[in-house]
């Protein structure tokens, strides 16, 4: 409310409707709930909603990873890799992310209802741990020191209290390869089985002005702000992306889209001609800004974004009516 300048907008709106103009204020607030699931709760024809990753270091330090989840268009190969690079301590640009492939993929079952950060982006960071367990093991191994005397700083292991004396990832993982400690199963790779503890609540409020033409019920948004909250960001431009993607989505429903039929039943919206994709053209300038509340049912914080603009959009748009 204080972005749009709330009290200034009703005080237009007064002197507008004392005009003879027509001007309404939407505001939509939502706590949503995505990520399923947790599989005491969730099934699909029995088969419990888990999710899983593989990811293999090889000696070159570089990574693959793959998912059960499968990118429509959010970018997966980014924000995974950002959390296997993150929790690995490895270049982004070093994890190959592999998702769709039914002769490779591991179990999973797939994107939809905001859950692939929530679970595939969670079971990678889970997959990844596992994996840093293990270099440090190695790194121990290496240094000849006890796994309690290294600290882990962004792409190695340091010895505490000596700082020249450390291992790098990349080092570790040649030495998973060639020099790995006599008892313990060659290889830098983890395969994990994710079962959420929980569904996460990303929860947001939008307000849109709208004005409206009386003699040609012509409809212009002059400001739309939305303010969304989904825990701990992993890309920004991702998750802006999303939104921006939302509600324009969520525009078409409210003020472009009509599923009608005459009167034998012919749906009259049959092509695009009738039934209106908004572009850029047609979407108004939108304001979004975010707060961040990190999910604990998440092993970074994250929450689920991809559906939240569309649904609190077009509930917005439709309550301005003047």
């Amino acid at each position: 409310m204080d972005i749009i300048g709330y009290d200034d907008l009703r005080r237009e709106q007064l002197e507008k409707r004392a005009r003879g103009e027509f001007m309404g204020i939407g505001i939509s607030s939502f706590t949503e709930i995505v990520g399923p699931g947790p599989s005491k709760d969730f099934d699909i024809l029995g088969i419990k909603m888990v999710d899983s990753a593989e990811i293999r270091v090889h000696p070159t330090g570089k990574a693959i990873a793959r998912f059960g989840t499968k990118s429509q268009g959010q970018v997966h190969e980014t924000t995974d890799a950002q959390i296997v690079a993150q929790e690995l301590g490895i270049p982004v640009a070093h994890v190959q992310v592999e998702e769709g492939d039914t002769d490779t993929a591991p179990f999973g079952l797939g994107t939809y209802a905001s859950r692939s950060t929530p679970t595939s982006g969670a079971v990678a960071a889970m997959a990844a741990r596992k994996i840093r367990d293990k270099a440090r093991r190695i790194a121990a191994n290496l240094m000849e020191v006890a796994e309690e005397d290294l600290e882990r700083e962004p792409g190695k292991f340091t010895v505490k209290g000596n700082a020249e004396a450390f291992k790098t990832i990349q080092e570790i993982a040649f030495a998973a390869y060639t020099n790995h400690p006599q008892g313990m199963e060659a290889g830098l790779e983890a395969t994990h089985y994710y079962d959420p503890p929980n569904l996460t609540y990303p929860f947001g409020s939008y307000i849109c002005a709208v004005d409206i033409d009386a003699g040609t019920g012509q409809v212009h948004v002059p400001r739309f702000v939305a303010v969304d909250d989904c825990g701990n960001i992993i890309n920004p431009m991702i998750v802006d992306g999303q939104l921006h993607g939302g509600l324009s989505m969520g525009l078409a429903p409210s003020l472009y889209k009509e599923i009608s039929d005459d009167e034998s039943g012919n749906c009259l919206g049959g092509s695009f001609i009738d039934h209106l994709v908004p572009t850029a053209v047609e979407t108004p300038n939108r304001e979004t800004d975010k707060t961040i509340t990190p999910s604990p049912q998440n092993p970074f914080g994250a929450k689920g974004v991809g559906e939240s603009a569309t649904g609190r959009c077009t509930s917005r748009d439709r309550d301005c009516g003047c």
